[in-house]
């Protein structure tokens, strides 16, 4: 019995020996491997204040930018010299001569001559003046109210002296009568022809002269 437990101790004695063997030989090897360095941490960053971030945020306008192309710049338009033309001498246009007039044809003139003012119905006008003609005769006087609002003649009056005077005074002042006129718009004409042997003044409008009649 008591060699039995030496063998067993012995046996234990080389089972411990053999693993405490295998420990150190495992040791040395891991104390061999070369670990890479432990990371040093980094010194925190201070985190930025309210103030420092409101001093370091760029200001944005309200009001919408517009961005608009660059306009492209033409190219310069190459300077043309100018050709001298050659001097004209402008040749002036030709003045038509005056027709000379007929010395044989007569004109008509009026002198001292009045006019009818506007005035109230039945009112009354005095027609005075003096034709002449500077040579022939005075071949017709006609006296005239034209109504402006129908488009006719209202009164009229013809005279043919054959003279080289005539006064309107006693003849188209005595026909012509202002106090039958109607309220309105007229207009008091004289014309007349003179002739001269086989010449003509045709007709000519001596006095055109408007006038209103309004109610009293």
């Amino acid at each position: 019995m008591k060699r039995n437990k030496l063998i067993r101790k012995r046996i234990l004695c080389a089972l411990l020996l053999t693993a405490m063997l295998c420990i150190l030989t495992a040791c040395s090897r891991v104390a061999s491997i070369k670990l890479p360095p432990i990371p040093t941490p980094k010194k925190a960053e201070p985190v930025p204040t309210a103030e420092v971030l409101a001093t370091a945020a760029p200001e944005i306008s309200s009001t919408p930018q517009m961005f608009f192309p660059k306009p492209e710049t033409p190219p310069p338009t190459p300077f043309a010299t100018p050709v001298p033309m050659p001097f004209e001498t402008p040749v002036p246009m030709p003045t038509p001569e005056p027709v000379p007039e007929n010395p044989d044809i007569p004109h008509l003139y009026i002198e001292n001559a009045t006019y009818p003012e506007s005035m109230a119905q039945y009112g009354v006008a005095d027609l005075l003046g003096e034709i002449y003609t500077d040579k022939g005769v005075i071949a017709q006087v006609c006296g005239r109210i034209y109504n402006n609002d129908s488009g006719q003649n209202e009164q009229i009056c013809m005279y043919y002296p054959y003279a080289q005077y005539f006064s309107l005074g006693g003849t188209v002042n005595s026909n012509l009568i202002f106090g039958m006129l109607e309220p309105g718009h007229y207009t008091y004409i004289v014309s007349a022809i003179a002739e001269n042997n086989s010449y003509s003044s045709g007709e000519t409008v001596l006095i055109e002269h408007a006038f209103e009649i309004y109610y009293p």
